[in-house]
């Protein structure tokens, strides 16, 4: 992989990419080798309990910030950057405290609306501490992501994703809580990416209570756009990326969650192992050709060469060959994941190269655009689960049509993306 991408990217842009590459190739790696392991100590039910457990999350955590970690990119001063990281992370510790107090409320009605297979899941009260994590992950991403922190970036997913692996299968081996052991090993990844991450950047928490509401109130107010359009826009892309979960729940069971949640996982690990690091990369490089030309569709079009280039090799195989590899790989009892696989291949593909580049919007301050574009991708997601349920269609059926209506949507957003590049941020 780091031949290909040596021939590709050459640039300190591609360097930059290179180090975040190598960081996430080695956790995915991590995550491939031991998969087949812990599909053999825990059940597709467990895996599915997770994967619910990872949606609801992935929803409230990403955005628990209100979207402002978004801005620690834009200020010319690095004093107004950590004064929007505190505000940030005083908005996702307060919802967190919500959070917690409305699932120790109302813990059986949640547990009963989620359909588990548990008659306790004590797994829901790791959940407000689990969004907290998330939320101060993406703060402390931005901020070493605006300080050209890539090995600490890197460092970070391989320390996640290896404590992780280590956690889950200590207790998968001892059978130690198999219907949670997966959820605490993502717990702990938690915690120790983001002590990763602190090491090279100044967030300082008796720095952040010593600053007042009047303290932050300019740069509340200056980035305001974020929480009124890039909140709601992301709130809409998360539930539609983690949605599938727990609607597949509803519908047909958590069986077919766990059979999904691994080819969504498995099929959608080049997305996590280049897209998001190049995206990463992309932005602050985007970010710096807006401030010095006023748009940057240099970036972009080299971006998306080297997207394209990227996504033929690893794509196209994967929708011949997965319905055979992943029953030898994963076990029998993972045939229907292999089936699944080939279809969503397809999704994959195209959302690699469009979610990459949709960080555009919030480089041009476009925010209103990325509120539409996914309200859009929710109310298709939606609309796909209303048809499947309305006209029963069985799993597989659900799943290519799942896969083709927002492959079309995804190809339509990064025509968006493509002519807002050329625009000139206000």
């Amino acid at each position: 992989m780091k031949k290909i991408f040596n021939k590709i990217f050459r640039s300190e842009f591609n360097k930059n990419v290179l180090i975040l590459s190598s960081g996430t190739a080695i956790s995915q790696f991590i995550l491939v080798l031991i998969s087949p392991v812990l599909t053999r100590l825990y059940t597709p039910e467990a895996f599915g309990a997770f994967a619910v457990f990872l949606s609801i999350t992935a929803i409230i955590g990403s955005n628990i910030n209100l979207k402002y970690e978004q801005a620690i990119m834009l200020p010319k001063e690095e004093s107004d950057a950590y004064k929007i990281a505190y505000l940030a992370n005083y908005l996702n510790f307060i919802i967190s405290l919500i959070i917690f107090i409305c699932i120790v409320i109302f813990f059986d009605p949640i547990a009963n609306a989620l359909n588990i297979e548990s008659s306790k899941p004590i797994w829901l009260y790791f959940i407000p501490l689990a969004t907290y994590f998330i939320g101060f992950n993406t703060v402390l991403i931005n901020l070493n992501n605006r300080f050209k922190n890539y090995k600490s970036m890197s460092g970070s997913v391989v320390i996640k994703n290896f404590s992780m692996t280590i956690v889950q299968l200590l207790f998968g081996f001892l059978k130690l809580l198999l219907d949670s052991g997966l959820i605490i090993g993502q717990f702990v990844a938690y915690i120790l990416g983001n002590r990763v991450l602190r090491l090279n950047v100044s967030f300082k928490y008796k720095e952040m209570i010593s600053y007042k509401y009047k303290d932050l109130k300019t740069v509340l107010h200056r980035y305001r756009d974020f929480p009124r359009y890039a909140f709601p826009a992301g709130l809409a892309n998360a539930t539609t990326l983690n949605i599938s979960n727990l609607l597949i729940t509803s519908i047909y069971s958590v069986n077919d969650v766990g059979q999904f949640s691994l080819a969504n996982r498995i099929i959608g690990a080049p997305n996590v192992l280049i897209a998001q690091s190049v995206s990463q990369v992309y932005y602050q490089k985007a970010c710096e050709e807006i401030k010095i030309r006023g748009n940057c569709k240099s970036i972009f079009l080299s971006t998306l060469k080297k997207l394209i280039v990227l996504v033929v090799p690893i794509y196209i195989p994967l929708i011949f060959v997965s319905k055979w590899i992943f029953p030898f790989i994963f076990g029998l009892d993972w045939v229907d994941a292999g089936v699944f696989a080939g279809f969503l291949a397809i999704l994959m593909a195209v959302r690699f190269v469009s979610s990459t580049l949709s960080v555009t919007i919030n480089a041009v301050e476009k925010q209103k655009i990325g509120l539409i574009t996914n309200i859009i991708l929710l109310f298709i997601n939606l609309a796909t689960f209303g048809t499947a349920y309305f006209l029963k269609l069985n799993i597989l059926n659900f799943i290519i049509l799942y896969s083709l209506s927002l492959t079309v949507a995804y190809a339509i957003f990064l025509i968006i993306y493509y002519k807002i590049a050329f625009c000139t941020r206000q």
